[in-house]
């Protein structure tokens, strides 16, 4: 035989044992996927929560390894997929330690329900279930304060600030909600405003989980500001409450009051609307004789009066007897 056909025979027998080899394992393999096995098999897993009357009290965990019983076909299957697992928390039930949670026989019936038929569902890896803990919710409504620090610009002022929400419902654990009487928005900080608007601000969960529902989640809040514009009033000071024997005199006898009022009430403005006056007995400066008169607004058109300057009056009093 010639050196060539020893080769090409070699080669052949080579050739033909490894794909006896190939067939030999490919039998092997089907008849091992056709056998039935125990395995973990991770899954992925996804909550839903139908009932709003429940609130859940932990974190949950995204992959659940359960313990399975199926040929080695479909567990090789759910290896590689590893399908998603859909927990509905809806139908939790009160614990010995009124808490809410879902048992293991439970949860086991919601994913056998959702896993393909010929794979037995035997239980958790773990041996323990998904710690799922809830807590009840309680509803009540409560009012709504504002919180807030609104500065106008240069010769405006604010008209109106009010809450278009004046209450919210509340949703929580019932020891959150019982100690609630009020609930405050968060701080509205507004500077320069020169204009009115209307804004949403959200209401501040200071409850010690943390976990309150708000019915709406923020407050409308309707502010309203108008410009205005000033005048100067010469007024003479008055004493309020000084007793038939005495008489008294102002060193000066009259200051510069300003008033500032909306532009459209400021023509009807006069120095009778408003009064420049201290009180007796007088309350004196304790190191000089000076007085810090007071000043009383009789219209309600007049945002704000003060006085031009900070100066006081000094006085004399004296006994008409």
């Amino acid at each position: 035989m010639s050196k060539f056909n020893f080769a090409f025979l070699k080669k052949n027998q080579v050739r033909r044992f490894v794909l006896f080899l190939l067939a030999a394992s490919f039998v092997w393999f089907l008849k091992n996927l056709n056998e039935t096995y125990l395995k973990a098999v991770p899954f992925n897993l996804n909550f839903e929560n139908s009932n709003h009357n429940y609130q859940l009290s932990n974190e949950l965990p995204k992959k659940v390894n359960l313990l399975v019983r199926s040929s080695g076909f479909r567990l090789l299957s759910l290896t590689l997929f590893k399908p998603l697992l859909v927990l509905d928390v809806n139908n939790a039930v009160l614990s010995s330690k009124g808490t809410y949670v879902l048992n293991e026989s439970m949860q086991l019936a919601q994913f056998k329900s959702q896993i393909e038929e010929g794979i037995e569902v035997i239980g958790f890896e773990s041996g323990t279930p998904i710690i799922a803990d809830f807590v009840k919710l309680s509803k009540r409504k409560i009012a709504i304060r504002l919180e807030s620090d609104i500065k106008t610009a240069p010769n405006y002022y604010l008209k109106t600030v009010s809450l278009e929400t004046d209450s919210v419902t509340v949703l929580g654990a019932f020891t959150d909600i019982s100690v609630l009487d009020i609930v405050a928005t968060e701080k509205l900080m507004i500077s320069q405003l020169n204009r009115s608007l209307d804004t949403l601000i959200p209401l501040k969960n200071i409850s010690e989980s943390g976990q309150l529902n708000f019915i709406p989640s923020r407050a409308k809040v309707s502010i309203e500001t108008a410009s205005f514009s000033e005048l100067s009033f010469e007024l003479n000071v008055k004493a309020i409450g000084l007793p038939a024997q005495y008489r008294v005199k102002f060193f000066p006898s009259q200051l510069s009051v300003i008033v500032a009022a909306p532009i459209e009430l400021l023509r009807n403005i006069s120095d009778t609307d408003v009064e420049l006056y201290v009180e007796y007995p007088f309350e004196k400066n304790q190191i000089t004789n000076v007085l810090m008169p007071k000043i009383e607004i009789k219209n309600k058109g007049i945002i704000k009066a003060y006085l031009a300057e900070s100066i006081g009056v000094e006085y004399i009093l004296t006994n008409n007897n």
